[in-house]
């Protein structure tokens, strides 16, 4: 019989598939990366695992991180979805807050986005539940078989339920999904109040029908990708990464589609927190460069921030995810020249195919790829990861497709660079200091495929005084996934104000919301003293209509101390309190976790040559300089060098450019200090 020794963690980017195996017997990690398929992820993964050269009978695990949610609702590829709601409100949808979410305030040719679900499909019952949970007009005698017919001939493939105030009591609800449900068994039905336990019915509807128009589109993918695997002998469970940074089972994955829009990079977060902690740094932003779109996010504290009021596109989800911000920018995206002649960047993308003109698949535009390679950051003599060979020729004539009068292709490259750099240190500053934030008391943590080529110019940028790059940083997102617990994220709306609230009466409450978490991470087979929970209140000033998460403790007798929390809390965040005004608890929240144990990624192994390997002409500020170009997996444990320089790794190049100083630290990790922070 096989030993089960391999726990797979698998992330697919728009441009690379990324796989990283933990060798449970042989304590070490193993790597691969391979282009992507669009509309096929699951080739991808199947190809990157396969190129891992291992024993399929003998992978334990596998944690997936996927794009499909995301890019089915991105291209409206999405399921034909029905809103079964109450009566009078069909057009909850459409209405809203009565504001645009997306769109300047005075863009005059600006047309509202149309709602995921036609008017024709949004299906009207006659319930009511009162504010308190009474229920006013029930549907136990309501007959659904009309609205199941309706479904029918239109073709329905998907129903969300969402009922005015179903966050107090979804009775109706519950009774209307299982009709729908026995009524079409072939068609998937979900309830708002089950996805959201929260005031705001559009925020609630939308998060329901976003969940429901893309669940068969996940289905299909997830029905695929366990059919192959069992094919090739691979019959290991599969989990999928949540937007939380907890992992789902494959059931939990089905029903919360929702809560997997930011499937891939919350893993690179979850990974960088892992190397800060390893190195004794405690605050730092991700900065995750693939080849599609750039993600950074905030963590405080080794904490990556939650939000929990969202938004895809003009879409409100309001489910718990990662703070990360994502912006259009990564390698592969192209260079273009606007109406008026300026040059642009993304966020159209060239993808894994064509990809690139330098990668010789057929590309033709100019890309930030081809930009590193015309400016001498990337080698033309020896294969990028995977085997990818670049020809600087291709690149330069991309560029020269641009040119205007008396442009170069160095000039056009250097300045696009630029162009993105602006970009990338605009979605950190996003993160930071629109939060209330100094980015320049945080670490900038760099990985993805071409986060290291780029990230010192985004801490130059920022006056941010540290980089840390971590060993295999192209991998650090499937990294991640390895290490991602088991989390159970419940809320409930309760309170007022605390003025007139008892300590006691919350204390009820939370335990009955532990009490849930716990048998949900016991029905993930997480043993008891494995299991850990932590509370946090949503909390506002009377009268206002946002709130702050502040955590609770329960051994706390009085409100004094949640009144200080939140005082400082709204001062960080807008630079102002008023602690004489009351404050007011709107929802509870609990996160249960189900710790796993965390493979570590491990020293490098001792150097076998030389750590040089060239020097060659790059340009750096506006000159060409002789570059000493080193390998990463060759340099001394206590090495120490000064820039500029270029350290050349499997999936990854880290540019480093003048007064900056690198130090080989703990476990092979890249520490890195501007020569200004002393």
């Amino acid at each position: 019989m096989t030993e089960p020794r391999y726990l797979i963690g698998i992330d697919v980017g728009g441009t690379f598939t990324d796989v990283l195996c933990h060798d449970r017997r042989a304590g070490r990690m193993l790597a691969a990366k391979v282009p992507s398929l669009p509309d096929q992820q699951w080739r991808g993964v199947l190809d990157a695992v396969a190129a891992l050269g291992i024993d399929p009978s003998a992978i334990v695990g596998f944690v997936h991180g996927t794009t499909i949610a995301t890019n089915a609702l991105l291209e409206r590829r999405g399921a034909r979805t029905a809103l079964v709601t109450t009566q009078g409100f069909r057009d909850t949808l459409e209405i809203g807050r009565t504001r645009r979410l997306i769109g300047g305030l005075f863009d005059i040719k600006f047309s509202r986005p149309a709602p995921l679900v036609d008017r024709d499909l949004r299906l009207e019952v006659p319930e009511r539940t009162a504010a308190d949970g009474a229920v006013l007009a029930d549907l136990e005698a309501y007959d659904f078989s009309e609205i199941a017919e309706r479904c029918r001939r239109q073709d329905v493939e998907s129903v969300a339920v969402g009922f005015l105030n179903s966050y107090v009591n979804d009775q109706n609800e519950r009774v209307a999904v299982d009709r729908l449900s026995a009524a079409l068994p072939e068609v998937p039905v979900c309830g708002s109040a089950l996805l959201v336990r929260e005031r705001g019915e559009f925020e609630r509807f939308s998060t329901a029908v976003l969940n429901a128009y893309l669940t068969p589109a996940l289905n299909r993918y997830l029905d695929t990708l366990s059919a192959e695997l069992a094919a090739r002998g691979i019959g290991a469970p599969v989990s999928i990464m949540g937007s939380n940074g907890g992992a789902m089972e494959l059931g939990q994955a089905r029903r919360f589609v929702a809560g997997t829009f930011l499937s891939g990079p919350v893993g690179g977060v979850g990974g960088a927190v892992r190397v800060c902690q390893a190195i004794g740094v405690d605050d730092c932003i991700t900065f995750d460069m693939g080849g599609t779109s750039t993600d950074v996010a905030l963590v405080e504290g080794l904490a990556p921030r939650i939000s929990h009021a969202n938004q895809v596109g003009p879409f409100p989800l309001q489910v718990p995810q990662l703070d990360i911000h994502t912006i259009g920018a990564g390698g592969g995206s192209v260079v273009w020249r606007q109406a008026d002649g300026t040059l642009e960047v993304g966020p159209e993308s060239a993808g894994a195919v064509p990809g690139p003109a330098a990668y010789q698949r057929g590309g033709s535009k100019p890309t930030i790829s081809d930009a590193n390679l015309v400016l001498g950051r990337l080698p033309t003599d020896r294969p990028l990861s995977g085997g990818l060979e670049l020809s600087r020729p291709l690149a330069e004539a991309a560029f020269r497709t641009l040119a205007e009068d008396s442009d170069e292709p160095i000039q056009l490259a250097d300045g696009a660079l630029r162009i993105a750099v602006a970009k990338m240190a605009g979605a950190v500053r996003e993160v930071s200091v629109h939060r209330g934030f100094d980015p320049r008391a945080f670490a900038l943590v760099g990985f993805g495929g071409a986060g290291p080529m780029h990230v010192f110019m985004v801490a130059d940028e920022l006056a941010i005084p540290r980089v840390i790059i971590p060993r295999l940083p192209g991998h650090l997102s499937a990294y991640g996934q390895l290490l991602a617990d088991h989390r159970h994220d419940i809320v409930r709306a309760w309170g007022g104000r605390l003025d007139g609230l008892a300590v006691d009466a919350l204390r009820r409450q939370l335990d009955q919301m532990r009490a849930e978490g716990e048998a949900a991470l016991a029905r993930d087979g997480i043993a008891a003293d494995r299991r850990q929970h932590a509370f946090s209140l949503d909390l506002r000033y009377a009268g206002q209509s946002f709130t702050l998460d502040v955590p609770w403790r329960q051994e706390v007798d009085d409100w004094a101390p949640l009144r200080d929390a939140f005082a400082e809390r709204h001062e960080q965040t807008f630079g102002h309190a008023e602690r004489d005004n009351e404050v007011e608890i709107v929802n509870l929240r609990l996160v249960s976790i189900g710790r796993i144990d965390k493979p570590e990624l491990g020293q490098p192994p001792a150097p076998a040559h030389d750590a040089l390997l060239e020097t060659r002409p790059v340009w750096f500020d506006g000159d060409w300089i002789d570059c000493p170009i080193f390998d990463r997996e060759a340099l001394a444990s206590d090495a120490d060098l000064a820039g500029p320089a270029i350290i050349e790794e499997a999936g990854g190049t880290t540019v480093v450019p003048r007064r900056w100083r690198v130090r080989v630290g703990a476990r092979g990790v890249l520490d890195c200090r501007h020569a200004d922070a002393g």
